[in-house]
């Protein structure tokens, strides 16, 4: 990824900036931290809950998975972002063609990467606000991808469960990880709930013995999920 300008402000006084991944480039709504902290605070003391002061970051794995969904994206009828955020990857995901879903537990993160797509050019873009623990009613998708969701190792029950109601039988996850400790132990638990789970790095290469901090592809599979 490479951030060809920063500073600049949309029309609702919104920070942008342009990043460019595999020659395309991006405009993206990317959210003040200090804002995005100061509503937490205020939203846990209204005692809502859910409040996420990270969505709005462009978090490591995300330009990675972005660069791979642009050069071998897999075909698909139905696809899904998972944790979104500002929708880095599932603008890649539009630029290659899907059609893309984003959802996050944040309405704030699923409204700003609906904006960033019609700020891009892509207008067609679905939207939902779940937590992996609440997964709606909905048609399922053949393809689910997501960036940075395996930080803490309390999401990832949730997040396999979120797997299994949403993926249609026969359909591929892509979870881009920047090599957290906790990947491996994701990757674990989902092979003893009967997923396939193949590692590859940046280049799409099988990836054998995988390093801290560097960057993995975990591609899941199951022949029924549903």
């Amino acid at each position: 990824m490479r951030i060809v300008w920063g500073g600049m402000r949309g029309g609702d006084g919104v920070p942008l900036k342009r990043v460019e991944v595999c020659d395309r480039f991006f405009e993206l709504e990317l959210p003040e931290p200090e804002v995005l902290l100061e509503e937490a605070v205020v939203g846990e003391r209204s005692g809502a809950s859910g409040w996420d002061p990270y969505w709005g970051l462009l978090w490591a794995a995300a330009p990675v998975t972005a660069r791979l969904l642009l050069r071998a994206a897999p075909r698909a009828e139905r696809s899904l972002e998972l944790g979104c955020g500002v929708g880095l990857a599932g603008l890649a995901g539009l630029a290659a063609g899907l059609s893309v879903t984003f959802s996050d537990q944040s309405a704030a993160a699923v409204a700003a990467a609906l904006r960033n797509a019609e700020r891009n050019g892509f207008a067609g873009a679905g939207g939902l606000v779940f937590g992996w623990d609440d997964v709606p009613v909905v048609p399922g998708f053949d393809f689910i991808f997501a960036s940075d969701v395996l930080y803490d190792r309390a999401g990832h029950e949730p997040l396999l469960h979120a797997l299994q109601q949403l993926l249609l039988a026969g359909g591929v996850v892509w979870i881009g990880d920047a090599g957290r400790q906790h990947a491996d132990v994701f990757a674990s638990a989902a092979t003893a709930c009967g997923w396939r789970v193949r590692l590859y790095d940046e280049g799409l290469r099988p990836l054998l013995r995988p390093q801290q901090l560097q960057y993995r592809l975990l591609v899941l599979d199951r022949l029924s999920v549903r």
